[in-house]
């Protein structure tokens, strides 16, 4: 980091995949220049001496323990795995970039009716089931890992919910949106120890964050 940044290494944790991207350029706009991080990389831990940090590259879905257990001091995690987790984390701010949508989707036509019954795929059974909580009809959640998209369209379950950038893939699939249930960004995350220790550069991190419009 710049001068005015300076003080005692700090531990950094970046999430793999569709968040890593949006993180590297906001982190790179304000001065954290990261020099030579490979992201297409498989090392999980490097060391940036002129930044004055040390990164961890973390699957999205472990990042938040990480940091809420003070392994790593801050990072970016997806709010669909923070609202997930339910983690004890301090979320200062959210990234303007990497918008997506968390949504309800099926065939055209297949939105459940009222009073009906229906199986819902997904990777996020907590939000399913707050969200099923709040609709005039039933669902049996599944829970998946991954490829969400083909539990729909060989009619595992009738519909799922998952994430949406582009719609790409849906529309390869012959999927739609049946409902946006919320629209997320990847957000700063700090564990609350780390705050105290490093009150002063998180604050000035996410005060350059905000002067160059990167944050909401």
């Amino acid at each position: 980091m710049v001068n005015t940044m300076a003080g005692a290494m700090m531990r950094l944790a970046l999430p793999k995949g569709r968040n890593l991207e949006p993180a590297l350029e906001a982190f790179r706009a304000v001065g954290v220049e990261l020099q030579g991080f490979d992201d297409g990389g498989r090392k999980l831990r490097s060391f940036f001496e002129q930044d004055e940090l040390e990164v961890l590259l973390l699957k999205d879905w472990d990042l938040p323990l990480y940091v809420e257990y003070g392994v790593a001091d801050f990072g970016i995690a997806g709010a669909d795995v923070l609202a997930e987790m339910d983690g004890d984390l301090l979320v200062p701010a959210r990234l303007r970039d990497g918008a997506c949508r968390l949504s309800l989707i099926g065939p055209e036509g297949s939105a459940p009716q009222p009073g009906s019954q229906v199986r819902l795929a997904t990777k996020y059974p907590k939000l399913a089931r707050r969200m099923v909580a709040s609709r005039p009809w039933g669902a049996e959640i599944v829970r998946l890992s991954g490829s969400i998209e083909l539990s729909p369209v060989l009619r595992l379950t009738e519909i799922a919910i998952d994430i949406v950038q582009t719609g790409r893939t849906l529309a390869e699939n012959r999927l739609v949106e049946l409902e946006v249930l919320e629209h997320l960004h990847p957000c700063l995350v700090v564990n609350r120890a780390s705050y105290q220790r490093h009150r002063a550069r998180l604050n000035e991190l996410v005060r350059r964050l905000e002067a160059k419009g990167l944050v909401l």
